[in-house]
């Protein structure tokens, strides 16, 4: 039979490891409470990474630690404690993130008592790891420091993956502002309408892809009185590719006035963007037609764009082939004119690629025979055979958004006006 002071003590031993409990939850309940506050005011994974481990290391003892934090297949160290950064995670560091489970040394066989537990991912894997090692006088980890560390891991993991959301998420507002600059500039290098010249008739047209591409076509009043027609598409997308494609347009714009030969103007073109566009990485395909006066005849050059399409009143089809490469790749290439006849019901189609490589639901490229095909079924008009190809084009993709701009630019052969 248990004697009374016995049973005293026992009760006193047991209200005692009591408090103790309780004294070490409420700690720990402070630190996590205390670390909510601070992590909140400070910006940026790497930040919150080395507070958790100041913290942690702090609290629990620890000499030496380290957060990793899995970047796509790698991890990365986001924060050590003393400041002498390991190149890789330990395999044991790997294993935690791999595993999302802790895991622990004593410390019994002389060396230093650590333990690493996992920053979970909310989804039963793992962002990272948390470690710590060494303690005063070699003490080993206990486990209600085990359940601490966790609590801590997840309180990081929480505001990491909240940091990543919103950085997510700026970013997303960053490209979005600039498609929105892209296209502002963009619309500003098309031309408003198209033009009147005699034995002419013009329509243009441009479908703008998801994200701001570089493609452009305008008209050149020339200094002998001819009309000159541009289409040309910068590589690349955004902001980028609609301010090297406004630096492609001035150029064109400026050496257009004194040259007449279009193979001439793309090697001054060229001579003008290479260094800067080679710098870079970037280019410009570009064909440019100079319809004569009296409209009756063309002279074009083409630098790397799809050959322009002729569709002649009879039927017969011929193209306007390159005849150099893409401008702004390097300085010194020639490129050679052509000419032919253009008569009254011959039709002229310029387009880019993201005509011709408009895709169906089977991925299959639109092409220049439907191209010719829905051209020839338009009518007469350059309006009308511009609309035939757009809603051609429409029907092929299922009204999907263009992964390309498209461009395109109708010139057709009619009667010149009688002389009174």
């Amino acid at each position: 039979m248990i004697r009374a002071d016995e049973r005293l003590e026992r009760q006193e031993a047991e209200i005692e490891s009591l408090c103790g409990e309780v004294l070490a939850r409420y700690e720990e309940a402070s630190l996590v409470y205390r670390l909510s506050e601070r992590i909140g005011s400070v910006l940026g994974e790497r930040a919150i990474a080395r507070l958790v481990l100041s913290e942690a290391a702090a609290v629990l003892g620890a000499t030496a630690g380290e957060v990793w934090l899995r970047e796509g297949d790698e991890l990365v160290l986001a924060a050590a404690l003393p400041d002498e950064e390991p190149r890789v995670a330990d395999p044991v560091i790997v294993r935690t993130v791999a595993t999302a489970a802790s895991w622990a040394a004593d410390g019994a066989r002389g060396e230093a008592a650590a333990m690493a537990v996992p920053l979970p991912d909310g989804k039963g894997g793992a962002i990272g790891a948390l470690s710590l090692r060494g303690r005063p006088a070699g003490r080993a980890y206990l486990t209600g420091e085990s359940k601490l560390m966790s609590a801590i891991a997840a309180l990081a993991s929480a505001f990491i993956r909240n940091d990543r959301l919103a950085e997510t998420a700026r970013l997303a507002v960053l490209r979005q502002r600039e498609d929105d600059i892209a296209r502002q500039v963009h619309r500003g290098l098309l031309p408003r309408q198209d033009p009147l010249f005699a034995g002419l008739d013009i329509a243009g047209a441009f479908r703008a892809a998801e994200r701001v591409g570089g493609d452009y076509y305008g008209y050149m009043a020339m200094s002998d009185g001819s009309l000159g027609v541009a289409i040309a598409d910068v590589s690349g997308h955004g902001v980028g590719a609609a301010l090297y494609m406004a630096t492609a347009k001035g150029a064109l714009q400026s050496e257009a006035r004194e040259i007449l030969s279009p193979a001439e103007l793309l090697f001054r073109v060229n001579e003008v963007l290479a260094s800067d566009f080679s710098a870079a990485d970037m280019f410009a395909t570009m064909a440019f037609a100079r319809f004569l006066p009296d409209g009756r005849r063309v002279v074009w050059s083409n630098a790397g764009q799809n050959a322009p399409v002729l569709i002649r009143v009879g039927g017969e089809v011929a193209t306007l082939p390159a005849s150099g490469p893409a401008v702004g790749i390097v300085s010194g290439p020639r490129w050679r004119d052509a000419s032919c006849r253009f008569e009254a019901g011959d039709l002229l189609v310029l387009y880019t690629d993201g005509v011709v490589e408009a895709r169906d639901a089977s991925r299959q490229p639109y092409g220049a025979d439907r191209l010719i095909a829905a051209a020839r079924k338009g009518g007469g008009a350059a309006a009308s055979v511009r609309g035939a190809i757009l809603t051609d084009l429409e029907r092929h993709t299922g009204g999907m958004p263009p992964r390309d701009d498209m461009t395109l630019v109708v010139v057709r052969g009619v009667p010149l006006p009688e002389v009174a």
